[in-house]
């Protein structure tokens, strides 16, 4: 990867010295010029800071030479472009030449670390062993000590009893406990195990019979003893 950068380097190079034909060779800044880009040639390419600082240097004469007419504009943009992208490519191989130096192990240490890998994983495996058993003894246990004794109706087992004395006796308590209610209401004493249907026409007969009161129409209409 920095033989790219060396081969756009020499590049850049040649077109500094075709510009610089023009200065005349009594002129001090051809020759200053010509050096440094040498000097840029000829440096390391991991040396970062060399370099950065060799280009600092070489802008200040650039811009001094394009000051003094002695190089174009143009010219002047162009090659402070191509040395400023150069530097962006060092910098760019360098990190990723130090990223592939930090992820070189070598054979020994690869062995050792595959070793140390697996010992982890297995600890790792045994240790979830031992508490996933722990969970399911928990939720065995749990399952066990939450099941009612046998004979016992839990008192979150829903009200499915097709006897309507069941079902009007339910109705009755709601009331008692709750107040005016309406079916939407009265439907959850059951927890939706029968039709809205059943629970009105059991509402309506124990309202004809006596046993509770109504008040209102429709969706409004409440019932209560």
């Amino acid at each position: 990867m920095f033989d790219q950068a060396k081969e756009r380097a020499l590049k850049i190079t040649e077109a500094l010295y075709r510009t610089t034909e023009l200065f005349s060779d009594t002129e001090p800044l051809k020759w200053s010029l010509r050096q440094t880009a040498l000097d840029i040639l000829n440096a390391a390419p991991q040396d970062l800071p060399k370099f950065e600082a060799l280009i600092k240097n070489l802008f200040l004469k650039l811009e001094l030479a394009s000051s003094g007419t002695f190089i174009s504009k143009m010219n002047f943009d162009v090659l402070k472009r191509e040395y400023t992208k150069l530097l962006s490519d060092l910098v760019f191989y360098k990190e990723s030449y130090q990223a592939l130096l930090d992820n070189i192990v070598r054979p020994d240490e690869s062995v050792g670390r595959v070793s140390d890998t697996a010992k982890s994983v297995a600890l790792a495996k045994k240790e979830d062993t031992k508490q996933i058993s722990a969970v399911n003894k928990e939720i065995v246990k749990e399952s066990v000590s939450s099941q009612p004794p046998q004979g016992a109706v839990s008192k979150h087992q829903p009200i499915t009893t097709s006897n309507n004395g069941d079902r009007r006796q339910a109705l009755l308590m709601s009331l008692k406990e709750k107040g005016p209610s309406s079916v939407g209401d009265l439907i959850n004493v059951f927890e939706h195990s029968i039709s809205e249907k059943t629970v009105q026409r059991e509402l309506n007969a124990m309202v004809m019979s006596g046993v509770i009161k109504k008040d209102g129409e429709k969706r409004w209409r409440r019932y209560f003893i």
